[in-house]
């Protein structure tokens, strides 16, 4: 009897038990299910880093696309048709205004020239002898006249003589940079025969094009800052020296003339050059551009509400970019809490945590 006790106790006791274990399990298992929902709602709720704005001043700069100009350039032609009987520069060659370039062959009109001369002179005598005898009233008016147009005759003979041995050298108008030579000796050339070209290349001249926005802030005298592929680490100074009156009715725009200083020759026409021209400096609204999305033609952000702890999303206007960030010409004021970094999770009215919050 007291065995059949003892089983029947035991019994009980080890039916607790697993009573016991089994609430325990389970009360475990909703605990682990809590926590686990709990970090899933934390994670479905997206971390974005924040950036409140505010005004900054930035310079109103202005660029333009423009291709050099030589100072002054001009294609030297022969003015006669004469055999080339000396070359006197080399390709390339750097020559001040005046030097002689190509003589062309003059010997027929240096023969006239001194049969010319000899003619002056004879008249000249004559004249000098008739001078006294009209003056005695021994000759007439008329034989002195003609001794006197004789004279101016063989000056003018001589100047046309002297006009045609000109035409004859041809000179380099003003100091410059020689292009190559297109004549050899010996070479028959007419007038109108490329010889080679000079360019003067002390100022480089950089016509480009500014929006009708702009025009009424671009001035005569203003400083630009211009850059080339060639020298990309190097900015060189120019002026603004001329500003079409007009406006391209098609493209709106308006040509203007940079002069930049070529002393060391570094330049060359024909480059192409980027022209920064400042105009002045204003305040604006400057926001990282990873913080912009965009559908279609629209770009809009995403404003944190800190009480609501979610953020709204609001259509804003672009104007310039620099460096990474891009400027808000509307849609957003100055004071403003803007998500930077996350925006891709995002929707109007997402709740929100910041990134530091999420990692304490």
């Amino acid at each position: 009897m007291k065995l059949k006790t003892f089983f029947a106790r035991s019994a009980e006791a080890l039916i607790g038990i697993a009573v016991l274990a089994g609430a325990v399990v389970f009360y475990v298992n909703q605990g682990t299910g809590r926590s686990i929902n709990a970090v899933k709602r934390t994670a479905a709720v997206p971390s974005v880093q924040i950036e409140k704005t505010g005004p900054v001043e930035i310079r109103n700069t202005i660029e333009g696309i423009g291709t050099g100009l030589a100072r002054e350039s001009v294609d030297i032609t022969a003015n006669a048709t004469e055999k080339v009987v000396g070359i006197f520069f080399k390709d390339g060659q750097y020559v001040e205004g005046g030097k002689l370039l190509v003589q062309l062959n003059d010997d027929q009109y240096q023969a006239q020239l001194e049969d010319a001369k000899i003619n002056l002179a004879e008249q000249e005598r004559e004249l000098r002898r008739l001078t006294p005898l009209y003056n005695a009233r021994i000759t007439s008016q008329k034989d002195f006249e003609a001794a006197r147009t004789a004279v101016a005759r063989a000056r003018t003979t001589i100047g046309i003589v002297e006009y045609a041995i000109r035409n004859r050298q041809i000179i380099a108008p003003f100091s410059g940079k020689l292009a190559m030579r297109m004549v050899s000796l010996g070479d028959l050339v007419s007038p109108g025969t490329l010889v080679t070209s000079i360019d003067d290349i002390s100022e480089i001249k950089i016509d480009f094009r500014v929006s009708e926005k702009y025009y009424p802030m671009v001035r005569a005298g203003q400083k630009v800052g211009v850059t080339s592929v060639a020298y990309p680490d190097t900015v060189f100074s120019g002026t603004i020296s001329a500003i079409s009156p007009r406006i391209d009715p098609v493209t709106r725009t308006a040509d203007v003339r940079a002069v930049v200083k070529n002393d060391d020759r570094k330049l060359a026409p024909g480059m192409l050059f980027v022209v920064k021209l400042e105009l002045g400096t204003r305040s604006a609204v400057m926001i990282p551009e990873k913080a912009v999305m965009s559908l279609g033609e629209v770009q809009y952000i995403f404003i944190y509400n800190k009480d609501k702890q979610n953020v709204s999303r609001r259509v804003v206007r672009l104007g310039r970019r620099d460096g990474g960030r891009v400027e808000v010409t509307g849609g957003l004021n100055a004071g403003e809490v803007i998500v930077t970094d996350g925006v891709l999770k995002l929707a109007d009215r997402s709740p929100v945590i910041l990134k530091k919050e999420a990692a304490q």
